[in-house]
């Protein structure tokens, strides 16, 4: 998925990467150990020249069998500056996330990541969107 642009009927790119704490792209993380979620997103070019504002950026994960559904990392505001491509880095604290066989009953340590983008002028409005991780992220325990 990517950015749509109501009402103005033009929709953009969207995409995130995890990186663990030695900034390599990876699925597999060890669950005391902080990571970064890397969020790009692209801007329509007859767009470009009238936005203002800000986009506000979260990242949620979701666990695949029990575990937990959350938010990871702050919200993130990423001002409007013209530009016609943005990427901001999310950063998740070491323990956001329950690894393999933590918690009771135990978690598969397994989650889907989503990035959600709504744009703020000053006040949310219908320019949306969300992207998902490529594929699965395994958080182990140590």
């Amino acid at each position: 998925m990517g950015i749509e642009w109501a009402p103005l009927g033009f929709e953009s790119d969207m995409s995130i990467e995890v990186r663990d704490n030695t900034l390599g792209e990876t699925n597999v993380l060890d669950a005391d150990n902080p990571f970064s979620v890397g969020v790009r997103f692209e801007i329509p070019p007859p767009v470009v020249p009238t936005l203002g504002g800000s986009f506000r950026i979260r990242v949620y994960a979701e666990s695949v069998g029990p575990g937990p559904e959350q938010q990871i990392g702050p919200t993130t505001l990423v001002p409007v500056t013209g530009a016609a491509s943005y990427t901001t880095v999310i950063a998740v604290p070491g323990n956001t996330l329950l690894g393999e066989g933590a918690g009771a009953p135990p978690v598969s340590g397994v989650y889907k990541l989503v990035a959600v983008l709504q744009h703020l002028n000053p006040t949310p409005n219908e320019v949306s969107g969300y992207a998902e991780s490529s594929g699965l992220i395994q958080l182990r325990e140590p």
